[in-house]
């Protein structure tokens, strides 16, 4: 973000775990059908997400269901949650976030909010023939809202096949369920001021020695504690183009004044993902004998999270 500051002497201007009861991958519980679950993720993890972005936390995962047994094996897809709260955790968070299932194979809702999937007598049964195989695609999609802070947000569930109309165990696999969210911040301005280009242009008016009366307040969105960086054109001076006539200043930032003369910073507190909202000012300093005319500097602003 680049904001280009300027004022006038005279007149105003433009200033500028796996669950215990979990055997194996392959369990039968007829011998006429021997079903097995295959999957090429064992951990349906949607990468590199950004809170600040226009992507979604959403993703498709495959499971295929290979039947090696001589009958055909008839059963209903579910995922189970064990010895835990429904919801994606983060390690040294306490809250948890929301998340959905959608067996596309069927069009049901397989997420285990009650700590497993619920049988519907309408859901459309998968049905695999012998030495054959079906493919089942998941849709998994957390709640953004719950997204803040970076870090990898996940749980542990069993994916279960039970035989349709007797409830025995067919197969099981387990499958850890994420979202990795990046570090990520975003800087805004708002208050008085116009955009030219893609600067802001803040203006000063006439110079006086003191705080400038001009509203601005610096937004910053961030999944942890951040940095403001700032780094002045002319290292704290408002300048006269093509003359040597300059007027120092300093930036104030909430409650911290910040030197220009070399790139400054601004810390936030903590290292909680945060919405800030901090008051800009300009401290000006003696403009006793200056010469009349548009003073101005180009001050750089970037962010990071730390």
């Amino acid at each position: 973000m680049k904001t280009l500051i300027s004022a006038t002497l005279a007149a105003a201007a433009a200033l500028a775990s796996s669950p215990a009861w979990a055997q194996s991958a392959s369990v039968a519980s007829r011998a006429d059908c021997a079903l097995r679950i295959e999957s090429g993720a064992s951990n349906w993890i949607i990468q590199g997400y950004d809170p600040f972005a226009t992507n979604v936390p959403i993703a498709t995962f495959d499971v295929v269901f290979n039947n090696e047994g001589g009958a055909a094996c008839v059963f209903a897809p579910a995922f189970v949650v064990d010895q835990e709260p429904f919801g994606l955790a983060r390690e040294g968070s306490a809250g948890r976030v929301t998340y959905t299932l959608l067996d596309q194979f069927s069009n049901s809702n397989a997420t285990p909010v009650s700590g497993r999937t619920i049988a519907r007598a309408t859901q459309r049964p998968v049905v695999v023939q012998p030495r054959s195989q079906q493919l089942v695609r998941f849709q998994f999609a957390a709640n953004e809202d719950g997204l803040v802070a970076d870090g990898l947000y996940s749980q542990r569930v069993m994916l279960v096949a039970e035989q349709q109309g007797r409830g025995d165990l067919l197969a099981s696999r387990s499958f850890v369920l994420g979202v990795n969210v990046l570090p990520s911040a975003v800087l805004g301005l708002s208050g008085q001021y116009r955009r030219n280009g893609g600067q802001a242009l803040v203006d000063l008016g006439e110079l006086s020695e003191g705080v400038a009366k001009v509203p601005l307040q610096m937004t910053v969105a961030s999944t942890r504690a951040y940095r403001l960086e700032f780094a002045s054109k002319n290292n704290g001076l408002l300048k006269m183009a093509n003359a040597d006539w300059s007027v120092p200043y300093q930036l104030m930032i909430g409650e911290s004044t910040l030197s220009l003369a070399s790139t400054a910073n601004y810390n936030s507190a903590g290292t909680d993902p945060t919405r800030d909202a901090l008051p800009m000012r300009f401290v000006i300093g003696s403009v006793a004998g200056k010469r009349a005319g548009l003073y101005s500097d180009l001050i750089t602003v970037s962010i990071a999270p730390r």
